[in-house]
């Protein structure tokens, strides 16, 4: 009975996002979107991807299940929507648990789909793109640097950070000792963190404007090459970071507190480098704006002072819902820095 309890539970959920996605235009690219493979002459609706997720919850979780002796967050979930329509507003931490951190799966997963298999064609591409021209890397590296190398690495880069927490927000179990221990608890904590995701992002920018941008050009050759370097590694950091958080990677919740790679130095190593990665491909538009007198310093600073801001927030909020956890405290005594080490 268990087990019946929380499979049908599952897939009534699923069943539910599933009409949620192609009803609704919240991720339109997900359902309309298509990724093409060049080098094989392939390209495949992305909504497939979902498909195959779907296929392989259906039949996974009927051993996992079987085995689960309690109750699933989708069971918790209906159970307090149960209460809810029936005006029992009884608090009940463990169903509220269950809601807040299926709302956050069924936000970011088909994000992290359809991020994680752009990455993975944008990266075979690319890799092909450099082998059909490898001969430039003798010839003419400034050039191939500017085709190839670069965006060949920035998507292995962020195939890498997608990957993880598309894997664990698609999974969660005690097996992986990934359990969701808590989710944010604050509307500031969800605000700041959904207002950098689409389709939200696009309403954050109509008010806060962008003046970044991924693969900045600079007139002189070494410094095009050692600022866009420098944003490689800051990026590749930043991947690090999720390779780090592994099996609890993921936003808005509390999975457990990791202390190795770059979190044994500073507490925050994505928000920092994302920033600062983001702060070089500004350095253009602050030149335009030094020698322009259609666009103000003032303004080009501001805004991107203002992301950065936001991003601060974002490590703020993190902190003191992660502060909760006697862990977390400990973490804090043990890495004392933020953003910087020896420093903040």
């Amino acid at each position: 009975m268990n087990f019946l309890k929380n499979y049908f539970s599952s897939m009534l959920l699923i069943g539910l996002a599933y009409m949620i996605y192609t009803r609704s235009n919240f991720h339109p690219d997900f359902i309309s979107g298509t990724a093409t493979i060049n080098i094989l002459e392939l390209s495949f609706p992305i909504i497939w991807v979902f498909y195959t997720v779907i296929a392989l919850y259906i039949i996974l979780l009927v051993p996992y299940y079987l085995t689960y002796p309690y109750a699933s967050k989708a069971r918790l979930a209906l159970r307090y929507m149960k209460r809810v329509m029936i005006g029992d507003h009884t608090k009940n931490e463990k169903e509220k648990t269950a809601v807040l951190a299926i709302i956050v799966k069924l936000f970011f997963i088909p994000l992290m789909l359809v991020w994680l298999t752009n990455h993975i064609v944008n990266m075979m591409n690319n890799l092909s793109n450099s082998y059909r021209d490898i001969e430039l890397l003798s010839t003419d590296f400034l050039n191939f640097f500017n085709m190839h190398f670069f965006w060949t690495a920035f998507s292995l880069i962020l195939f890498v950070d997608v990957l993880f927490f598309t894997l664990w927000y698609l999974i969660e179990t005690p097996f992986f000792k990934n359990t969701i221990k808590s989710v944010e608890p604050t509307i500031i904590g969800w605000a700041v963190v959904i207002l950098c995701y689409p389709p939200f992002n696009n309403m954050t920018s109509n008010f806060v404007s962008w003046y970044s941008t991924d693969f900045p050009s600079f007139a002189n050759p070494t410094v095009h090459l050692v600022l866009n370097f420098s944003i490689l590694i800051l990026m590749a950091i930043y991947a690090w970071a999720s390779w780090a958080l592994g099996l609890k990677a993921s936003n808005l919740t509390n999975r457990g507190i990791v202390t190795t790679g770059p979190y044994k130095y500073i507490r925050h190593p994505a928000y920092i480098c994302k920033n600062t990665a983001w702060l070089i491909g500004g350095i253009p538009m602050v030149y335009v704006a030094m020698t322009s007198e259609s666009l103000s310093l003032i303004t080009v600073l501001f805004w991107l002072s203002t992301w950065a801001f936001i991003y601060y927030l974002r490590a703020m909020t993190e902190e003191n819902h992660l502060s909760a956890d006697p862990d977390y405290i400990a973490y804090k005594k043990q890495v004392p820095y933020k953003f910087i080490p020896k420093v903040w």
